[in-house]
């Protein structure tokens, strides 16, 4: 599945708010995991789906670790 971000911004000083469009047809209720393939990492980040609906959901993802981090910056546009 590819998604757009269309949202990437903080809402605490470690705490944002990542808005993506695409296909939803697979998530079913929020609280549902998404799989989050980030460029330079093996593994995927697992993050649990805030709010969806028919071409989007939104994501609250806390920093942690350098995964997160680089999700942090990642720009209005970027492909998933």
């Amino acid at each position: 599945m590819r998604f757009i971000v269309k949202e990437n911004r903080w809402l605490t000083k470690d705490v944002l708010l990542m808005r993506l469009s695409g296909d939803t047809r697979s998530i079913v209720k929020p609280g549902q995991f998404v799989q989050i393939a980030l460029p330079g990492f093996y593994l995927r980040r697992p993050i649990s789906v805030c709010d969806y609906d028919e071409t989007s959901l939104t994501l609250i993802y806390k920093v942690v670790g350098s995964g997160t981090e680089i999700m942090s910056t990642l720009e209005v546009g970027t492909k998933l």
